[in-house]
């Protein structure tokens, strides 16, 4: 089914303040998700509600929290979220680092125990549009691995994504949002939910043999994701988590510590201003001179055009304004679960989900 991205937004806010989110926190959180949807992440979109519910009701994801921003240290800052919602505490920490700038022309930043931070896209879209540079990297803690290290038939590390942007005239241009898996766990969710198969090379089985059976994984978490690239991938993931658990978090993914269950994100981000080496013009027009000579290019034979990193998102996205959001029956029916388990009612829930 398809529904309009304000039907979705609304939806997903009253189902936040349900779980106890102010108004403000939910406007955040489901404009956030809405917008991973509207960009082709389904996998980061509403469909994450139940995972948040959960978490909220064991007590493992604070609604409303107040992080530690911690003095910085000449560029560095370091952020506690506290098992805040990481979309709003993520933005909280990203305006404290940026306060490093003005002296420094870079930001360096370490969010630490953060309820899940969804699409990290968002994050250098933030930075760009304040004329920033900037490269965002997080690693995943509070539940076993999921993706396989090149050449191993278990789990050692997470998706462990990375982000990064260039700014030009407010807009991340191009904008770089991927996994170190092939795939994000959420796609291996929804192809789940919708019953279908996915590619080879997503998924490899309990014995480390490719498979194109989401289920195991998405119902018993049997089996692993693939790093994309063979050990590229793998050694990119394993750099994320150094990154952003090692250094400027306080666990990965073998820190022996107990993380209660759940979701929890470190991110290590670099801010960057462009006129600690040019004007920032100078820099957008290099830019735009690189990302016009790419899509100049000639298209390889089947595609119709050289995308750059970020378009796919942008296609989908007035693709989806135009013709709504679809979300598939079984992701509804799991919010609509969550939403009742919450006592929120479902007769007024129902009239937000307006189909496009």
């Amino acid at each position: 089914m398809n529904y309009t991205h304000e039907a979705l937004t609304a939806f997903a806010s009253q189902v936040l303040t349900g779980f106890g989110c102010d108004l403000e926190e939910a406007s955040i959180v489901s404009r956030h998700l809405v917008l991973a949807n509207l960009n082709g992440h389904d996998s980061h979109g509403i469909g994450m509600l139940p995972m948040y519910g959960a978490q909220v009701r064991d007590g493992n994801l604070i609604c409303n929290q107040t992080p530690v921003l911690h003095e910085p240290v000449g560029a560095i800052s370091v952020v506690d979220a506290q098992c805040g919602f990481g979309h709003r505490m993520a933005l909280l920490a990203l305006d404290h680092a940026m306060h490093t700038i003005g002296e420094h022309k870079v930001a360096v930043l370490g969010l630490r125990n953060s309820g899940h931070v969804s699409r990290v896209g968002t994050y250098s879209e933030y930075c760009a549009a304040r004329g920033y540079v900037s490269l965002h990297m997080v690693n995943v803690v509070g539940h076993p691995p999921i993706v396989a290290p090149f050449g191993a038939r278990a789990p050692g590390f997470s998706t462990n994504p990375i982000s990064m942007a260039m700014p030009v005239n407010g807009e991340a241009k191009p904008l770089l949002d991927i996994a170190t898996s092939t795939v994000a766990f959420g796609k291996i969710r929804v192809a789940s939910n919708k019953g279908e198969k996915v590619p080879l090379g997503y998924l490899v089985d309990h014995e480390g043999v490719p498979t194109a059976d989401p289920d195991p994984m998405a119902n018993n978490r049997e089996g692993a994701l693939s790093a994309f690239g063979e050990y590229k991938g793998s050694g990119l993931g394993m750099f994320v988590e150094l990154l952003a658990g090692a250094l400027a978090g306080k666990d990965t993914v073998a820190t022996k510590e107990h993380i209660p269950e759940g979701v929890y994100n470190n991110m290590f981000s670099v801010i960057i201003d462009p006129e600690g080496f040019d004007s920032s013009d100078e820099v957008a027009k290099r830019t735009l001179e690189f990302y016009d000579y790419i899509k100049a290019k000639p298209a390889a034979k089947g595609v119709d055009e050289v995308l750059m990193p970020g378009e796919p998102e942008k296609i989908s996205r007035a693709a989806r304004e135009k013709n709504g959001v679809p979300v598939d029956d079984e992701t509804v029916r799991q919010i609509f679960e969550t939403a009742d388990a919450f006592g929120i009612n479902e007769a007024q829930l129902r009239t937000s989900l307006v189909e496009a």
